[in-house]
């Protein structure tokens, strides 16, 4: 399976972020910057996966298809951490669980605050210090680090400035101008560029025909005729995120979008599959049109 490929307005930020880590120059504490429609949440998301990817294309992108990718699309990945306002999410054994087997999930009292609770700043400090499984490092994503009070700030700075071997932290923020300079200062910036109408339409547009094409609705054939190499990076990339939103939405309702109807693991786990074997067919100079076509006649036969 895979569930991440930067979009194309992500692509020069994507090399910057690849070049930094294969020259040892990435920062233990990157603040992806941008507007909600740069898309910074899978931008950490994919870098997460990239960090972790024990795939034998992990220095340019993360497989998708090795233990780590696959754990990462499922939400269980033993060394992915993800603070947000809802609390805290770690696929990591509980210690205090005999079992060690129920990822902790630390919810905040009020579901509707506006702040990131700060116990759920101690725990995540907690668990970035414990060692990571299968030799990696771990990785935490905190979105979004605007949130974060007075308070929560000057607890994650410590972690900040002097991090836990083998680790790395992703701060996700639309103000990041609103965090303070202590905490932005010691994090390397990396601002992502708002995309064209056009590109952020045509994503759309190619989410709608898979899911149009999973509930038997063919209406997408239309956008695959003629297409051209790009255009069907673009519809692979869309679908990506689309089937891993639906794989979360399946495995734990309310963390990504509900499936089309009929749809549960085995057949979205076929679509992406699908996706991910059509991207290496486009590499081979595999022909764009009949790529796509064949991923909308299969998805309408896999409800």
């Amino acid at each position: 399976m895979s569930f991440w490929a930067p979009q194309p307005w992500q692509r020069e930020r994507w090399s910057q972020v690849v070049g930094a880590h294969a020259a040892g120059r990435l920062a233990h504490a990157l603040l992806l910057a941008g507007p909600r429609g740069a898309g910074p949440e899978a931008f950490a998301t994919g870098l997460a996966a990239y960090l972790l990817c024990e795939g034998p294309d992990a220095g340019r992108r993360p497989c998708g298809a090795c233990r780590s990718c696959v754990q990462l699309a499922a939400g269980s990945h033993p060394n992915a951490l993800l603070l947000s306002r809802e609390g805290l999410h770690c696929a990591a054994p509980d210690p205090a669980r005999q079992d060690g087997a129920i990822p902790l999930w630390l919810p905040d009292k009020d579901s509707a605050r506006r702040e990131i609770a700060i116990d759920g700043i101690r725990v995540l400090i907690e668990r970035l210090g414990m060692a990571g499984h299968y030799g990696q490092p771990k990785v935490a994503i905190v979105a979004p680090a605007d949130a974060l009070n007075a308070g929560g700030v000057n607890a994650l700075l410590k972690t900040v400035e002097e991090p836990p071997p083998n680790t790395h932290l992703l701060l996700v923020a639309e103000r990041w101008g609103a965090l303070p300079a202590t905490l932005r200062s010691r994090c390397q910036i990396l601002r992502l560029p708002r995309p064209r109408p056009a590109a952020a339409d045509s994503q759309d547009e190619w989410g709608k025909a898979l899911a149009d094409a999973c509930e038997g609705r063919l209406q997408g054939l239309r956008l695959a005729q003629n297409l051209k190499r790009e255009g069907a990076q673009q519809a692979l990339e869309a679908w990506l995120r689309t089937a891993t939103a639906w794989l979360r939405g399946w495995a734990a309702p309310g963390q990504g979008v509900a499936p089309p109807r009929g749809f549960g693991a085995e057949a979205i786990a076929g679509v992406l599959d699908d996706v991910l074997e059509a991207r290496r067919a486009l590499e081979r100079n595999g022909q764009p049109s009949l790529l796509v076509e064949s991923i909308i006649i299969r998805a309408s036969q896999r409800g």
